[in-house]
């Protein structure tokens, strides 16, 4: 089994990721649950706004899990991210 360094590399962000977020969690266990879903609602929002105005110019980023924790837990930056996909990689 032959392992590409960019999967490993994409491993290894998401492990630690995962260890930012449980970490966070045992700390403070009520705020940290209460900035995740409050950061995951506003996730959703801003899809939907970019599906919103993305509709008058023909654009698409498709609802989904994935991309509604993507914006939530990356806020903005995670939406512009999205769309930067969309443009650059499923263009």
């Amino acid at each position: 089994m032959q392992v590409h360094i960019s999967s490993v590399w994409l491993w290894g962000g998401a492990i630690v990721l995962g260890v930012l977020i449980v970490s966070q969690f045992f700390q403070q266990p009520g705020r940290a649950a209460w900035r995740i879903v409050r950061n995951v609602a506003l996730g959703c929002l801003f899809v939907f706004a970019v599906d919103w105005i993305g509709s008058y110019l023909h654009f698409h980023v498709p609802f989904n899990p994935v991309t509604a924790l993507t914006a939530g837990i990356l806020g903005v930056p995670g939406v512009a991210a999205l769309v930067a996909m969309k443009l650059w990689i499923f263009a």
